[in-house]
């Protein structure tokens, strides 16, 4: 075993509070709920976790670098409508969908070139296009719900098993496998993290912070595209507030990632486990009954320790700012 995969290890286990606390829900859940652990339960805590999982990937790459996006969402509800127009516009479903990813991928694009090009702060910059965004979607679909005749096979992306494991669960776990393998283990990702740390020491040792900046987007552009894709594939219609439910979780999910295995540093493997967190802490609430807007609370505390913890562990390690 190399250095690496040690201090990985090593690492996972000196910060193993956010796993932990992952069991015990499980446990609490399961022993409040008798269904908790039913085939059908765990088929819809998969479903809802594949769709804001890649967003969360997509997000994760865009933070590592310094950047961050708040119009993921609503950018994924308008590629949501814009394939349900194609497709009862009589497009093939496979063009379609690469309309989808292409179409998150100009999305994206445009956010890097305000962020990184023109030098806006991200947080104006992408809550200028959510707002756009959002006004785009209901100019669609006049704030209503979108709805056509579309083919059947839309739904086996979205809806469809093999066993008890949804096949949009494969297409996340595929999707996760290959942006590991770019973060944590190939060049561009070490620059990543480089430029994330200190743009201005990356430019000195050769690094082109700007490019990297704009390819994060990018990346997180076509995830998009794909979260739409499985977005469109499980609702089956246009919501004109189709991708509202999932910014805050994957939000949280980033900021509550950075507290384990790179402490203080956005980080695949750490968005994956918050995301998960996140998606059996609001299945829990569901089954036990509990009102809905306890979720928003939940995901605003979660936040806040998470955001608290960096903060506290860079002081007390006189760091600079955390990245994040």
């Amino acid at each position: 075993m190399n250095n690496n995969k040690k201090n990985s290890l090593i690492e996972l286990f000196k910060n193993r509070e956010l796993l932990f606390g992952f069991a015990l829900l499980v446990i609490f859940f399961s022993v409040m709920s008798d269904s908790f652990f039913s085939t059908s339960n765990i088929t819809n805590i998969l479903l809802t976790t594949s769709i804001g999982g890649v967003l969360s990937l997509g997000l994760t790459l865009v933070m590592i670098t310094g950047d961050f996006d708040l119009s993921f969402a609503s950018a994924i509800g308008l590629i949501n409508i814009f394939i349900l127009v194609l497709l009862n516009q009589g497009f093939s479903l496979w063009l379609v969908f690469l309309f989808a990813i292409v179409a998150g991928i100009v999305w994206a694009g445009i956010n890097g070139i305000l962020v990184v090009k023109l030098g806006m702060h991200a947080f104006v910059a992408t809550i200028a296009t959510w707002t756009v965004c959002k006004g785009i979607i209901y100019w669609i679909s006049g704030g209503a719900t979108y709805y056509g005749d579309y083919p059947k096979s839309l739904s086996i992306i979205g809806r469809g098993t093999i066993g008890i494991i949804p096949i949009s669960s494969i297409i996340f776990l595929i999707i996760t496998i290959m942006i590991i393998l770019l973060a944590n283990y190939s060049k561009f990702g070490r620059r990543m993290y480089a430029v994330g740390n200190n743009s201005e020491a990356a430019e000195y040792v050769g690094i082109n912070s700007k490019k990297t900046r704009m390819i994060a987007f990018l990346l997180e552009g076509s995830l998009i595209g794909f979260a739409a894709i499985i977005l469109a594939s499980k609702l089956c219609s246009g919501p004109a507030s189709g991708g509202d439910g999932f910014q805050m979780n994957v939000i949280a999910s980033a900021f509550l990632g950075a507290t384990v295995f790179r402490p203080g540093l956005v980080n695949i493997g750490g968005s994956i486990l918050g995301i998960f967190l996140l998606s059996v802490i609001e299945n829990g609430l569901i089954m036990l009954n509990v009102h809905f807007y306890f979720k928003y609370i939940i995901q605003g505390l979660i936040i806040i320790a998470a955001v608290a913890f960096i903060s506290l562990r860079s002081k007390k390690k006189n760091e600079g700012p955390p990245v994040i």
